[in-house]
Parts: C-alpha cells; sequence; structure tokens
C-alpha cells in the first residue's frame, strides 16, 4: 500500500481568524473570484451556445435564468474542484509552494471539508428541479470524492503521474458538461425527444469540449526547461512533442466543431460557424510566439485567453445560428 511521505510540518499560522476570514484567504490566494465569475459565465452560456447551435430544433434560443443557474452551479463547481485539488496537492504545496492558503496555514483543511460539504448541499439544491441535472452533479460529486479520498488515503496515483492525474480527472469534466446539456434539453423543452437521438447528438460536442480542454491543459505546463519539482507533460513527452501535441488537440477541437456545424455547407449554423477556427488559430499564434521568441514558458495570456475564446465563439454561433 502507497502512503505520502512524511510531511513537513505546517507552518503554524498567526491568529489565522474567524472561519469566514479563513475561506476568505482560501478564495483569495486559490481561486481568484472576478476571473472564475467570467470563466464560469463564458462556460455555461457557451457551451449551451455549441448546443443550441448544434441542434436545428432549438430555434430562437438566448441564455436565459436557466442558463445563469447553470453558470452558478459550473462556479461553484469550480470552486469545490480547487477545494479538492488544493487538500490532494497539500504535501507538495508544502514543500514547493509554500505561500498557497493551505500550505501556510492561512486557511485549515477541516475549514475546505466544510466548504465542501456546504458547496455539494448548494449544488444538488440549486437542480433540485431537473432531475437529470442533479443526477449528473451528485454522480459529478460522487466521483470527484473517490478521487480525492484514494490520493489522500492510498497516495493514488502519485503527484507526479500527470497523465494518470489528468486520465481519471476527465470524467470530471465529461460529467459537468453532460449537466450543461441536460440544463439545455430541459429550458428549451427538447428533453422529451428521444434519449438514443440525444445521445448520439452529444457525443461530437462535448469531444469540442474535451479536445479544448487538453489543449488547455498541456499548454499550462509547456516550459522549456522544467524546474527539478515542475509538474509538466515535457517531462513525459518531450518539449517539440507536448507543443505539437497541444496544436493537434487545439485543430481537432475546431475540427470536430466544423463537422458538427458543417457551415460550408448550409449547416444549422450558417457562416457563424466558421468562428470555431478562432481558438485554433490563436493557439497557432501562441506556439508560434513560443518558438521564435525562445520563451520559457507557453504565452500566459494564451493559456488564460483559449478556453474563454472557444466558449465566447461557440455563444457567438448559437446567438447567430438562432436569430
Amino acid at each position: 500500500m502507497t502512503h505520502h511521505p512524511a510531511l513537513p510540518a505546517a507552518p503554524a499560522p498567526i491568529d489565522p481568524g474567524p472561519f469566514g476570514a479563513r475561506l476568505g484567504a482560501f478564495v483569495r490566494g486559490s481561486f481568484p473570484l472576478p476571473l472564475s465569475l467570467v470563466f464560469a459565465a463564458v462556460w455555461a452560456v457557451g457551451a449551451t451556445g455549441l448546443f443550441a447551435a448544434a441542434d436545428g430544433r432549438a430555434e430562437h434560443w438566448r441564455p436565459g435564468w436557466g442558463t445563469v443557474v447553470a453558470a452558478v452551479t459550473v462556479l461553484v463547481d469550480l470552486l469545490l474542484l480547487r477545494t479538492a485539488d488544493d487538500l490532494r496537492d497539500l504535501p507538495y504545496d508544502r514543500r514547493h509552494n509554500p505561500a498557497r492558503p493551505l500550505a501556510r496555514g492561512a486557511v485549515l483543511p477541516r475549514d475546505l471539508y466544510a466548504l465542501a460539504a456546504a458547496g455539494a448541499v448548494l449544488l444538488l439544491l440549486l437542480n433540485a428541479g431537473n432531475r437529470a441535472a442533479l443526477l449528473l452533479i451528485a454522480a459529478q460529486l460522487a466521483y470527484t470524492t473517490l478521487l480525492v479520498g484514494a490520493e489522500l488515503r492510498f497516495g493514488w496515483p502519485r503527484s507526479d503521474a500527470v497523465v494518470t492525474g489528468v486520465l481519471l480527472s476527465s470524467p470530471v469534466q465529461i460529467l459537468l458538461n453532460l449537466y450543461l446539456y441536460a440544463v439545455f434539453l430541459h429550458d428549451t423543452g427538447l428533453g422529451t425527444g428521444s434519449v438514443g437521438r440525444a445521445g448520439r447528438q452529444v457525443v461530437p460536442l462535448l469531444l469540442v469540449i474535451m479536445l479544448a480542454a487538453t489543449h488547455h491543459e498541456l499548454a499550462r505546463k509547456i516550459v522549456r526547461e522544467p524546474g527539478p519539482h515542475e509538474r509538466t507533460y515535457v517531462r513525459v513527452f518531450g518539449l517539440r512533442a507536448t507543443v505539437v501535441l497541444a496544436l493537434v488537440f487545439a485543430a481537432a477541437s475546431a475540427g470536430v466543431s466544423l463537422a458538427v456545424l458543417r457551415p460550408w455547407a448550409g449547416g444549422a449554423a450558417g457562416w457563424w460557424g466558421w468562428l470555431a477556427l478562432l481558438p485554433a488559430v490563436l493557439a497557432a499564434l501562441a506556439a508560434r510566439s513560443f518558438t521564435r521568441a525562445g520563451a520559457a514558458r507557453w504565452p500566459v495570456a494564451a493559456v488564460a485567453g483559449y478556453l474563454p475564446a472557444v466558449f465566447v465563439c461557440h455563444l457567438l454561433i448559437g446567438l447567430g445560428s438562432t436569430s
């Protein structure tokens, strides 16, 4: 049985303050709220825009209160995932990122467990009126709990097994995007149609998002010369192969989107569908800049902007194709 190695002694915080202050320190240090709000909103409306553009039945689709609830759900869910990651990464952060809130003792593990429990209850209450969405969120919370429990109890997967870690985490994103699809079907009244049709249609749409997310995951860890303890796919694949893989996933995401929307053949999205190419172009420009400039890391703006660009482009496609 594999266990975490003995932890360095946790730093004793100097008066960490009451519970609310400790949670505030965690949010400020690990989950910057303004950026997280924007990202959750564009994820919810962008994914829903993609679903609307691909489904010719969704005439005159516009974001509504259901989309607002979905955006709040995504925001809270991302907060809980950040909480889970910080708990899992505590041994690593105490050694290599001691300024993080949990590592330095500004927030305590029991605070994050309480936050996770309260957040899970809130997510279930928010989605109690949509049975399919409720079940998907519940499944995602249960799966995340199992992942965290396995790492905390058994030390598996190892913290340096980055490929295994991302593969095991993929169902978390898949379930969250399926949740957004369930919200879309419920809000547009399309959920009463054929389950088989919905299942066949959602697979390529999930691929669009998951391939884009994989590009982001690779790109944010592309570094020319990894530090001694830095977690990066460059250690696994090498620098050149990691850059190529990142570009392949960005191109594949755009390609699947175009194959679904078929803007060249008068598909449901019309000419708006060509906007799906824009994020791949941005990724290619980032690769060109990284390679030609000999930069130490993949451009930060490209890392931060790629996924929002994917979602904003698909929001515009959805709005344009259903106007």
